[in-house]
């Protein structure tokens, strides 16, 4: 009992201590005062993300913006001073961090109070001019540039500054040669880079004859197909093109060989998260030939579930029990199963590993 009751003191206590607390300004969730002190409080909540206590001086004390802020003294990021800014001249310049020489990265963590001072220091980008740096974000996040070099992930690199040119998120060149930009990396690609058409943001053309799509999943890289011609294009979502008689999907080429690439078209989802896709002649499920589908009929009703005339289906299956003409997808906010026909059958979806089940609502 007297264990309880000492507990009950230190949580109410506890609970005193974090809710005694002022934020310091609107533009900042982070910094409160409490107990005559300046602390760090990531977005307030002290008991999951910790605290950190300053030692800034609380009558000069103000927030820049949000982990950012200053004292008469020093700039402090994450609560901890800084080490390496120029506190006079440092500003915000919209979100990058600069001073009168310099441009800054932060390469700590903005979530947590455990890592030391030390560790959570701004970082001056080499050769960076804070005058004319600004980031990339609307079209690669980790490129940046400013009136004399290109950046990624604050390294200035090596390319031809006046033809460098981004061509779309995976893909960029300057007059000598063609790079790939990963989440991790940049790397030089062994391609020319003559005569470069961008369809969208995944797919480019080299010199009308080669196709290259990057897949960063499982080690993949970049994958090249080779164009008999480049007649007629057409772009269905970002991940899926038709090039002539070829459908690609993923930078791959359709499984089924014999598809019709002039009628193709995806019956839901996108690209490669796409079960269902068809043609005047057939309907595919997972890219292989669903022959017990009739391609003017069909239509689906939810993800891995579709119907024609004649069948449901769920997957490459064709599901027996309901009405096929009044069996139909339902609004879960209104009922409490996913499909219903006219018979008195409800079913709950369940996606699984390649496609999805049903489960009918009266068995357990």
């Amino acid at each position: 009992m007297k264990h309880i009751f000492k507990m009950g003191i230190i949580s109410t206590c506890i609970g005193l201590f974090f809710s005694c607390k002022e934020q310091v300004s609107p533009l900042s969730e982070d910094y409160y005062k409490k107990s005559g002190a300046i602390y760090f409080i990531p977005g307030g909540n002290g008991f999951e993300r910790g605290s950190r206590k300053t030692e800034a001086d609380v009558n000069s004390f103000s927030v820049i913006k949000g982990i950012y802020a200053r004292d008469k003294d020093n700039i402090y990021v994450m609560g901890c001073p800084q080490q390496f800014v120029d506190t006079k001249t440092f500003r915000l310049k919209g979100n990058i961090p600069v001073d009168q020489s310099h441009v800054f990265v932060f390469d700590g963590s903005t979530t947590s109070t455990t890592r030391k001072c030390s560790e959570q220091q701004l970082i001056a980008i080499t050769g960076a001019d804070p005058e004319t740096y600004i980031t990339l974000y609307d079209t690669i996040a980790s490129l940046a540039k400013d009136k004399s070099h290109y950046f990624y992930n604050a390294q200035a690199l090596a390319v031809d500054y006046a033809s460098f040119k981004i061509l779309n998120e995976n893909f960029v060149k300057d007059q000598n040669r063609l790079y790939l930009v990963t989440q991790k990396s940049i790397n030089l690609l062994n391609y020319t880079t003559d005569k470069i058409d961008v369809l969208n943001d995944e797919y480019i053309i080299l010199d009308g004859k080669k196709l290259l799509y990057y897949q960063p999943y499982q080690g993949i890289g970049v994958l090249e197909t080779d164009l008999p011609s480049t007649n007629n294009i057409k772009l269905l979502d970002r991940k899926t093109v038709i090039i002539d008689q070829l459908v690609l999907i993923e930078g791959k080429k359709f499984e089924f060989m014999d598809v019709d690439a002039n009628s193709f078209k995806l019956l839901e989802g996108i690209g490669g998260n796409s079960f269902w896709s068809g043609d005047k002649n057939h309907i595919y499920y997972n890219q292989q030939l669903f022959a017990e589908a009739d391609p003017k009929t069909f239509e689906v009703l939810k993800r891995a579930v579709a119907k024609d005339a004649r069948h449901i289906f769920v997957g490459n299956k064709i599901f027996e029990g309901p009405d096929v003409k009044s069996f139909r997808s339902v609004d879960k906010a209104k009922v409490n199963h996913d499909f219903e026909d006219d018979l008195g059958h409800k079913y709950w979806y369940r996606p699984k590993e390649g496609g999805a089940e049903l489960i009918p609502v009266d068995k357990k």
